[in-house]
């Protein structure tokens, strides 16, 4: 009977500790959770890897490597809308269609381009391309000189020829002496007309008071026409040397020192100048120069 009883009084003990136990739980208050804030790791940028831009490669113009192009040129380049090209000689043997068929194939590929040519020297030429083609704007030369404007007017001439015919004469005089003659030359000009030679003779007489002898010589000489014109009166000076013997009335040899000028009107030029003999002094010339013209066939 008491074993019961303590089983009893441990039960009940046990019971009286549950309930205490819930009673404590229900009247303590909750504790709330703390919020916890994440902090955002801050990114290190990543290394972007740059790739560097190729240069573009310049263009290749096929039209610029066409063999009947090539033959002409010897360089160039473009620049701001302008396409500048460097000729050679051959170039300069072209007329303007055959200059105009070599330079619409370069504007094939460079269309609407002003086109700045230089054939050598000062010469210039400046074209225009579009797309139906090119044309020539101007042509002109850089030379402030413009030699071309002073160049003897030889070039002037009339004639196809380059052979010459002079018919003057000379005069000399001195103390109880007079010499006169009638000047012959027939010749032919070298070098852009720059420089002639011809054969001369001269037919006249020596007068000595009031005797008279027919005084005769035959020769060669040269002139050298001075790259310049006198402006207003179209003169060209010219200066010259021969040799020449005298076949009457005396024979004897002699050289000759030309100088004069050559005054351009009509066909030919009159020339107007003096000349000095080791053996017969100085003497006035007076004659004309022409050419045949010869009718091309």
């Amino acid at each position: 009977m008491r074993k019961i009883k303590n089983i009893l009084m441990c039960l009940l003990l046990l019971m009286v500790c549950i309930s205490v136990d819930a009673q404590t739980r229900k009247t303590t208050p909750k504790r709330t959770k703390a919020k916890t804030t994440q902090v955002k790791k801050t990114q290190k940028p990543t290394k972007v890897d740059t790739v560097v831009a190729e240069k573009k490669e310049v263009p290749k113009h096929k039209s610029l490597s066409d063999p009947t192009v090539v033959r002409y040129l010897r360089g160039g380049f473009a620049k701001d809308g302008k396409l500048n090209l460097i000729t050679n000689a051959d170039y300069g043997k072209l007329n303007s269609e055959q200059k105009r068929d070599v330079l619409s194939k370069v504007a094939k590929e460079f269309a609407d381009y002003d086109m700045n040519i230089y054939p050598g020297g000062q010469q210039r030429e400046l074209w225009i391309s579009s797309p139906e083609g090119v044309k020539m704007l101007s042509q002109w030369n850089n030379d402030s000189l413009q030699i071309e404007d002073y160049m003897p007017l030889e070039l002037q001439r009339s004639g196809d020829t380059k052979v010459f015919y002079y018919v003057g004469g000379t005069f000399n005089g001195g103390d109880n002496y007079t010499n006169g003659s009638l000047n012959l030359r027939g010749g032919s000009y070298l070098y852009k007309n720059i420089l002639d030679a011809s054969i001369t003779l001269n037919l006249g007489y020596n007068n000595f008071g009031d005797e008279s002898d027919f005084a005769g010589d035959i020769g060669i000489d040269s002139r050298a026409y001075l790259p310049f014109n006198i402006k207003g009166v179209n003169l060209a000076p010219y200066a010259g040397a021969g040799i020449s013997w005298a076949f009457a009335p005396e024979s004897y040899s002699e050289l000759r020192l030309l100088a004069g000028a050559c005054w351009f009107v009509g066909p030919g030029s009159l020339d107007i100048g003096m000349q000095y003999g080791t053996e017969s002094d100085f003497s006035l010339t007076l004659g004309y120069t022409f050419r045949i013209p010869v009718k091309s066939k």
